[in-house]
């Protein structure tokens, strides 16, 4: 199983950040085939710990409403 690249323990911002500069290198064609393939996993990687970040945060604001 393949080592993922991408820290879990980042900021939802940080993560974002790191989207928009991967963004930004495949729009100005900065990757090689190797590196792209590469940017590709890690960018898909990193959405999801967004998706996850916001999920849990709509969960505790759920759970504040509830109260």
């Amino acid at each position: 199983m393949e080592k993922s690249s991408v820290n879990k323990k980042i900021s939802y911002q940080e993560a974002m950040n790191q989207i928009n500069s991967i963004l930004e290198k495949l729009n100005n064609e900065e990757l090689d085939i190797d590196a792209l393939s590469k940017e590709i996993k890690k960018a898909t990687e990193l959405i999801t710990l967004c998706k996850q970040k916001l999920r849990t945060a709509q969960d505790e604001i759920d759970k504040l409403f509830e109260k």
